[in-house]
């Protein structure tokens, strides 16, 4: 399978450096985005290690098998969180820092994802944006225990970037995986937190699906989260593979 991606990251209105990072692996199907944390240049080197080494496993992975792609993802992490976690402990100019991930992998019909923290995998389907996955946040568990009506005070909440897991600062870590179904025409779209807190779900998606191409969508997003004042690191990876011509069209119009 051939896939059609762009990228884009940005240092945001108010940082002086990025700790974004991003990978791409189209002939394996895998991309990953990744949002460091640590003082000096430590969620820089966290980030980059973090998708470098998971490049670095997948790139030895053969199988296509849903299940075994499962565990080969979940030890590719385990690996990348000892990796950044063992940097932090021997460098004490590094110590503290690990980085939230996100990534995905093709297996023929369907794409299995993962997250460690609150960098975020959307799925546009039929022009409707869809979150796959859930942030690892003390925010996302306050939310989950309050009725909608009560979310109008969520940008007051004293927690809310706060995150309950990331790769690196711990020995071991728990990355949430699981498996979507692809069909033709499915645009996966990872961010980090830079982007999502400024930008509402329904915004990315009305930016999605009127641009004329990938390139487009991602300074669309970028200027806009922007131009409301984003001013942490964003950045933004947009995959679909490249099944996408006559079979999406058919797709939308069903």
């Amino acid at each position: 399978m051939n896939f059609l991606y762009r990228a884009l990251t940005d240092i945001g209105l108010g940082r002086e450096n990025n700790e974004d990072a991003w990978a791409a692996l189209p002939e394996h199907g895998f991309f990953a985005v990744a949002d460091g944390m640590g003082g000096h240049n430590g969620g820089e080197v966290a980030a980059m290690l973090a998708v470098q080494s998971l490049c670095h496993s997948v790139q030895k992975v053969t199988s296509t098998d849903c299940t075994e792609l499962m565990i080969e993802l979940r030890y590719a992490i385990q690996k990348a969180n000892q990796m950044v976690f063992r940097l932090s402990h021997k460098d004490p100019s590094l110590s503290g820092m690990g980085t939230t991930l996100c990534c995905l992998i093709w297996a023929k019909d369907n794409v299995i994802y993962a997250h460690v923290g609150d960098s975020r995998i959307y799925r546009l389907r039929k022009q409707k944006l869809e979150l796959l996955t859930e942030d690892h946040s003390f925010f996302a568990k306050w939310k989950a225990l309050r009725p909608q009506s009560e979310m109008e005070d969520a940008s007051t909440y004293p927690y809310k970037h706060v995150i309950t897991r990331a790769i690196g600062t711990g020995e071991k870590v728990k990355p949430a995986i699981a498996i979507a179904t692809h069909i033709p025409g499915d645009l996966y779209f990872l961010c980090t937190d830079g982007l999502s807190d400024i930008l509402t779900i329904s915004e990315m998606e009305i930016l999605l699906t009127t641009s004329e191409d990938l390139d487009i969508a991602c300074k669309k997003m970028i200027e806009e989260a922007k131009r409301k004042g984003g001013s942490d690191n964003m950045t933004v990876l947009l995959i679909r593979s490249e099944t996408y011509t006559e079979t999406y069209a058919e797709n939308l119009s069903r």
